[in-house]
């Protein structure tokens, strides 16, 4: 599963001002001097004068450019019983309805740059390889998705979702997860298909599959992760019920797809059910 269950006070005090102080003794005005005789009363003004003098500095910044953000959506109970929302491309869709894919390895130090990669994750750089494939959206339409994923495992993958394509399995998303996907938990993008995450594993201290790159989970709003009463993500409630005949479930059909290249599926774990996840490992 590729998100995380997925951090404070300051005091602003002002110092006193002078006129903190207006009906207090003994406070003289900034800049004058008085003269006090029995009979006569002077008052000589001294004016500062000031000469501030402004340095203007320019700052040379070097600007990521981020691929484009879905809207936020609020959606209604009927739309997240049966959600069927359109892709956000953040890449330019193919150009017919055929499957295409690219495979980039090592992948590109500013597709690294953008994801949750860092020198703590459990594999190297270097290791993982850059995906796009075009998929099917709930929309109707074919869109084109990206993952990062270990290069030992970026062809297997390849090509199953080239037969999810031809199966016209219905994906919402599938964008690589970045720092502050990451933070936002498993509501912020709540139904990314993605691999490669640097996380640890939901409620333990060890690194996920998602942190080696040989791991992924497809529409984790349709298939979630159940454990006892927690929920994630949290609204996806409606599809604890395995037997509903809406797309974008995980079926037999794709279970027998990555079985063949011996991944494991969340589904059929004992205490817990993850739906949406697969791993070469079964973990």
């Amino acid at each position: 599963m590729a998100f995380v269950v997925f951090g404070c006070g300051s005091s602003d005090t002002e110092p006193p001002t002078a006129a903190a102080f207006a009906d207090s003794e003994d406070v003289q005005p900034q800049g004058t001097t008085s003269t006090i005789s029995p009979t006569t009363t002077t008052s000589v003004l001294t004016t500062t004068s000031v000469t501030t003098t402004t340095t203007t500095t320019t700052i040379a910044t070097t600007t990521t450019t981020e691929p484009p953000q879905p809207p936020v959506t609020v959606l209604s109970s009927a739309e997240t019983a049966d959600r069927r929302l359109p892709t956000f491309d953040i890449l330019a869709p193919p150009p017919t309805d055929e499957f295409v894919s690219t495979i980039e390895s090592p992948a590109p130090t500013d597709v690294i740059s953008r994801s949750t990669w860092n020198e703590e994750c459990p594999v190297n750089a270097t290791e993982l390889a850059y995906a796009q494939v075009s998929f099917f959206g709930f929309d109707g339409e074919f869109h084109t998705g990206e993952m990062l994923v270990h290069r030992d495992s970026a062809e297997d993958l390849v090509n199953i979702f080239a037969q999810l394509h031809e199966m016209r399995f219905p994906i919402e998303q599938m964008e690589i997860v970045s720092n502050a996907d990451l933070a936002l938990g498993p509501d912020g993008k709540p139904n990314n298909t993605t691999a490669f995450t640097c996380r640890r594993s939901v409620s333990s201290s060890r690194w996920s599959r998602h942190a080696f790159g040989d791991a992924i989970d497809i529409n984790p709003f349709h298939n979630p992760y159940v454990s006892g009463d927690l929920i994630l993500p949290t609204q996806a409630g409606a599809y604890i019920d395995r037997d509903r005949d809406v797309p974008g479930l995980i079926s037999q059909d794709v279970v027998a797809l990555f079985a063949d290249i011996g991944w494991g599926w969340g589904g059929e774990w004992n205490s817990v059910k993850d739906w949406m996840h697969f791993s070469s490992t079964g973990g």
